[in-house]
């Protein structure tokens, strides 16, 4: 038994998802839903939908998603029976949370696991990251907001960071970082989404939302449990999110203060990077990569 929670800012989608549920889940549930028409933070609507739902096992999932494994909600109840030690499943996150300035992704492909088919914006399809094919179950310590299942009850000693986190973002990263510290966190490949999505907003909000994350965090970072870790982990990281964002409009004061408050400058494998998060999208360098690949 399955209470699913749904956020919704759109009621095509939502209608959407609410027939692809009843046709897929394969056990009793309830969709408890909030239309946040007035922009509620989602930790406060989470939280609201979780305080009222009726069954031990909480799916909060995005409404922007198509389920195409069939009985979906069986093998969340199978995964919680087998392993009383896990809390929360989801279907993508990683290994190592950084202590740096990121989102879950930490670029590394022995750290995260996903299994998402995604949508851009061009109508082009593509696995989110490679699923492992010989483990359908992997522990991790950071899960990605789309889908999270977890027991009531973990919830309600790990609520969702409403007092800090008034908006969208890092709410999931927030939550199941310290859901880790209770309990097991695991990622499954053995349930197929459809996410039907424009891409994310990684632009001036995000990167504010990470700033003040990573700093009220202090100590708690990095999580991980990783017997061994490399020390260029975080350097590899940091790489991989200057590179990332670079595309995104995100304002100068903003992406100095990325790099000074990380003292990524004091950094020399961090240069190039640095010069191309920078630069790369202001100086329309995007454009110029693109005509340099079609004419190669």
């Amino acid at each position: 038994m399955i209470s699913v929670l749904i956020c919704s800012a759109d009621n095509s989608l939502l209608n959407q998802v609410r027939e692809n549920i009843e046709q897929t889940i394969g056990v009793e549930y309830e969709i408890l839903y909030f239309n946040n028409l007035e922009g509620k933070g989602i930790c406060e609507v989470y939280n609201y939908l979780a305080s009222r739902a009726r069954f031990s096992c909480l799916c909060f999932v995005h409404e922007d998603v198509l389920f195409q494994t069939a009985n979906w909600g069986l093998k969340i109840e199978d995964i919680f029976y087998r392993d009383p030690a896990i809390g929360v499943v989801g279907v993508a996150g990683s290994k190592y949370k950084s202590k740096n300035f990121s989102g879950w992704y930490s670029g590394i492909q022995s750290l995260d696991c996903a299994n998402i088919l995604h949508r851009n914006k061009y109508g082009d399809e593509s696995i989110y990251l490679q699923p492992n094919k010989e483990k359908m179950l992997e522990e991790v310590v950071s899960l990605d907001g789309v889908f999270i299942c977890c027991r009531k009850e973990i919830w309600a000693q790990s609520k969702f960071n409403e007092a800090d986190l008034k908006g969208f973002h890092f709410y999931d990263i927030d939550f199941s970082v310290r859901a880790s510290g209770i309990c097991r966190l695991a990622v499954t490949y053995d349930i197929n989404i459809f996410h039907i999505t424009t891409g994310g907003d990684f632009g001036n909000n995000w990167v504010e939302t990470a700033i003040e994350y990573h700093l009220r965090a202090g100590k708690l970072l990095p999580v991980t449990k990783l017997i061994s870790q490399s020390g260029s982990i975080e350097e590899k990281i940091s790489s991989t999110w200057l590179d990332f964002l670079k595309k995104y409009r995100i304002s100068w004061k903003n992406k100095w203060r990325w790099i000074r408050m990380q003292k990524l400058h004091h950094k020399p494998g961090l240069y190039y990077p640095i010069a191309r998060f920078l630069f790369y999208g202001p100086a329309s360098g995007d454009k110029f990569h693109k005509l340099f690949k079609k004419a190669k």
